[in-house]
């Protein structure tokens, strides 16, 4: 009798792989065509300075001159050197990949080929959590086999955003982020201790990777000890798992990608000691207090007994790191916010892609609140039922939603969360034993999405966008312009607008390093360029220039008001200045150097 129990429910274990299997392959595949397209014109939709940036320092690792610890770029010096904020785990499969790539191909062909094969492979990653967690959600409604097909189908074409963050050669880290956020996903809609391990591992590796995601671990673990708090089923087990996890990943990153020093150092814009303090603190605080926690204790007393030591924790965390309390980006100075941070997309609120007219983001943006709409006649359904999972994870989307509304830098992370209900909300539209209640509310919420999507295309006013001098040194004209006159000069410090800077890191030989790059940590560096190029104070401009050896500018096809911009309207034109020496270049290029003469320069 045993053994018939064991092989029924074998062969039912057996029947679900093999069909996550099947739905893991129908996202990977759909995912792929979406990718293809995304490659068909030469370069991906969120293809940006983050991948070249990376690649760079990618290859300094591999080059030998760089420590796995240390992740100062001496090719970037602000005057001083450029230390990353990117995490090693990032690095690692590339490295790990081009390097055994490298005993059959140079090693040049070895790295590129890992900058396509990784993303490719954290691709299939992506389409198993995802086809994991949509048949979680969906897997007590009534679906025939095609439909269940297409709704996969469907859910990975509104996931766009996010699944083009695997596009070969998108290397930065917003794509393991998504991995993270899904892993956390998946152990929510487990709900067992397994899926508790998830949720801390999940959490603590999006948090090495970057501070982004962030907010939705907080959410997360409020989510799970408001559970524990109110007693709901194995919310225990799993905020126990789940603490054990994140204590352990934390502690395990931090030896193996920061070092002793790393792990001690205070870098309040990336994975370093007030977050380790925080993540293994919490973790420990919450994992005894709900072990200790007895069962018959009243709610409020739960709520004490977690409250008390985790205020205390964020005071002494507070106190010990008051740098912090700045914010990650305390580093740029007003001047660079102006000229640069100010003017980035991604840094402002979807009001900014109506005035701007980004329709294609726009389009995306309103489909996901459509598919959050369609999404809420079950939600409701789930309350009643205190479906804690479905709850949980709705929540983390719904929110995720609303902070790409204050910023649109998080896009991609309700891209890859709000369409995992998409199956579960095609079989229960339907279900023909549902009431017309919930498709009242679906039609209500959809109109109103609607109506909201309409009215502000109509409201926001348009940008009239008048360029200046600051925008032009965003812009890299020298993408396909000969550098070899680098290679006649000594190398040395080259100050530059930093739009140009990563094209010329990439061709200079070594020695040669940047003034600026378009990342928040060189805002030093973009500061002392902005004074250079824009200031109208030849005192100002001495001072900026004083640590370089050169000065670099692309020629600009427009002109820019020498008003505004006294040395870059000059040089971006072709002309010349006091104190800077043309180098006379073996070739025609847009590409212009030139000698600083610090005793003539004005």
């Amino acid at each position: 009798m045993a053994d018939g129990i064991c092989e029924t429910g074998c062969r039912a274990d057996v029947r679900t792989r093999l069909s996550l299997l099947q739905s893991s392959l129908i996202v990977y595949a759909t995912a792929l065509v979406v990718v293809l397209v995304d490659i068909a014109d030469g370069r991906g939709f969120h293809a940006d300075v983050d991948d070249q940036l990376r690649g760079l320092q990618i290859r300094y690792l591999l080059s030998g001159a760089g420590h796995w610890y240390d992740l100062t770029l001496p090719f970037i010096a602000t005057p001083e050197p450029y230390v990353s904020p990117w995490s090693r785990l990032v690095d690692l499969p590339y490295v790990l990949i081009a390097r055994g790539a490298s005993l059959f191909l140079a090693p040049e062909m070895a790295l590129k080929g890992a900058f396509w094969v990784w993303p490719v492979l954290m691709l299939s990653i992506f389409s198993v959590l995802s086809a994991f967690i949509a048949r979680r959600l969906g897997e007590a409604l009534p679906l025939s086999r095609l439909a269940q097909g297409l709704s996969l189908v469907a859910m990975t074409f509104v996931m766009v955003i996010a699944v083009v963050e695997f596009t070969p050669g998108r290397i930065d880290h917003h794509n393991v982020q998504i991995l993270a956020l899904l892993l956390i996903a998946a152990g929510i809609v487990r709900w067992d201790a397994a899926g508790g391990a998830l949720i801390g591992a999940g959490s603590a590796i999006s948090v090495v990777v970057g501070l982004e995601c962030l907010p939705f671990v907080v959410l997360v673990y409020g989510g799970l000890v408001a559970c524990h708090v109110f007693g709901l089923r194995a919310a225990r087990g799993i905020l126990i798992a789940a603490s054990v996890a994140m204590a352990a990943t934390t502690l395990l990153c931090a030896g193996a990608f920061l070092g002793a020093a790393g792990a001690l150092a205070t870098r309040c814009d990336a994975f370093s000691a007030p977050y380790i303090l925080l993540m293994t603190g919490f973790s420990l605080i919450i994992g005894l207090c709900v072990a200790v926690t007895p069962a018959a204790l009243r709610p409020a007393g739960r709520a004490l007994v977690l409250a008390v030591p985790g205020v205390a924790l964020l005071a002494l965390a507070a106190a010990l790191f008051p740098a912090c309390r700045a914010g990650p980006y305390a580093v740029i100075d007003p001047l660079s916010r102006l000229y640069w941070f100010d003017r980035i997309w991604q840094e402002h609120s979807v009001l900014y892609l109506f005035a701007n007219q980004q329709s294609d983001v726009v389009a995306l943006v309103a489909l996901l609140a459509l598919t959050l709409a369609a999404t809420l006649p079950s939600i409701m359904e789930k309350a009643r039922n205190r479906a804690a999972p479905w709850l949980l994870l709705y929540a983390t989307a719904v929110v995720a939603f609303v902070l790409t509304l204050l910023l649109t830098r998080y896009v991609r992370f309700p891209a890859a969360l709000a369409p995992l209900f998409l199956p579960a909300v095609a079989g229960w539209f339907f279900d023909p034993g549902r009431n017309g209640r919930g498709r009242t509310v679906l039609t209500a919420a959809t109109a109103l999405c609607l109506s909201g999507i309409v009215a502000l295309q109509v409201l926001v006013p348009r940008f009239v966008w008048r360029f200046d001098a600051a925008d032009y040194m965003t812009f890299d004209e020298c993408r396909t312009a000969d550098f070899s006159v680098l290679s006649t000069v000594p190398p040395g410090r080259i100050a530059l607008p930093n739009g140009m800077a990563l094209s010329v890191l990439f061709a200079a030989p070594a020695g040669f390093s940047v003034g600026a790059v378009p990342f928040h940590r060189a805002a030093p560096g973009m500061k002392r360029m902005y004074e250079a190029f824009l200031s109208g104070d030849p005192a100002v401009r001495k001072a900026a220039l004083a640590p370089f050896d050169y000065v670099a500018v692309c020629r600009f096809p427009l002109a820019s008001d020498p008003a505004a911009a006294p040395l870059y309207a000059a040089l971006s034109a072709g002309g010349d200045w006091p104190g800077l020496a043309r180098v006379a270049a073996p070739v025609e290029t847009p590409f212009q150097l030139f000698r600083i003469d610090h005793a003539a320069l004005r």
